[in-house]
């Protein structure tokens, strides 16, 4: 019976369907704690140390599937190389947008967990919409039908619109455009000969050490408080929102197309809600 499901077809696809809902999940579940967090640490800061987490992670997973398949990080070649630096700097875009949104600091314009995710889940409408104007791919009805959908449905949910936009919200928008671009930059690499355990490794690489840089040019005075709070931010962010979460987008991303991707996605906001 088992052996019959797995030579489906469709097991793959439903699989990955699955693994890109858990990915939503974990992200939408990790918006309060973060805002949270970002009241004791400052953005960058927190991202860097988030992504030195998944790299580490990341780096123990290697290890000890090394015995079963070749996936040594010496043995990295170059397109895992070059699509890890450009899916890295554009994850490291994403989140930094995204965590400045909601950055206390901004003074009475930090976005809220609710206006974030709303608008982190406008990436639905970029990616095919940037899809289309690249000519990369031809969206049919039925995606745009959901994206509309999916679109209502969270402005339904929400009701951003009540209570107004502030500065926070427009830095958030720059977090959705860059999502956008990694899902379809990301999806451009997997679907070619690459390792993804190397590919994924080298990508939080990037975006960590491009956090750290960031933190040290921009956030060397200021204060850093670390609480119970701040650290559980760092681990479940790092671990289950990035190593584990991140890594099934990596692998999922191989199977299902960008479009369908992002719509999945929307589901972000219900589960920050």
């Amino acid at each position: 019976m088992l052996g019959n499901i797995k030579n489906n077809p469709n097991f793959k696809v439903y699989l990955a369907k699955i693994g890109l809902i858990f990915t939503t999940l974990a992200w939408g579940a990790t918006f309060v704690i973060t805002d949270k967090a970002l009241d004791q640490m400052p953005p960058f800061t927190l991202n860097a140390h988030r992504f030195l987490i998944a790299f580490l992670s990341t780096y123990l997973i290697i290890l000890m599937v090394n015995r079963y398949n070749k996936s040594k990080i010496s043995n990295i070649t170059k397109l895992e190389f070059i699509g890890a630096l450009v899916c890295g700097t554009l994850l490291f875009l994403g989140y930094s947008f995204q965590n400045f949104g909601l950055f206390g600091s901004i003074s009475s314009g930090s976005s809220t967990p609710t206006h974030s995710a709303f608008i982190t889940s406008v990436s639905v409408v970029l990616v095919p919409l940037f899809l289309v104007i690249t000519g990369r791919q031809k969206i049919s009805g039925r995606i745009w039908f959901s994206v509309f959908l999916a679109l209502v449905g969270l402005s339904m949910l929400l009701n951003p619109f009540k209570s107004g936009f502030v500065k926070g919200d427009i830095l958030t928008f720059g977090c959705a455009i860059f999502f956008a671009c990694h899902i379809i930059a990301q999806d451009n690499y997997v679907k070619k000969n690459i390792n993804i355990f190397r590919f994924f490794l080298v990508q939080v690489g990037v975006a960590s050490i491009l956090s750290f840089l960031c933190s040290f040019i921009f956030e060397f005075n200021h204060p850093m408080i670390w609480s119970n709070t701040v650290i559980n931010a760092v681990l479940i962010n790092g671990i289950i929102a990035t190593t584990i979460a991140i890594m099934i987008m990596v692998w999922a991303q191989q199977i299902v197309t960008p479009s369908q991707t992002a719509i999945f996605f929307s589901l972000e906001p219900l589960f920050a809600a």
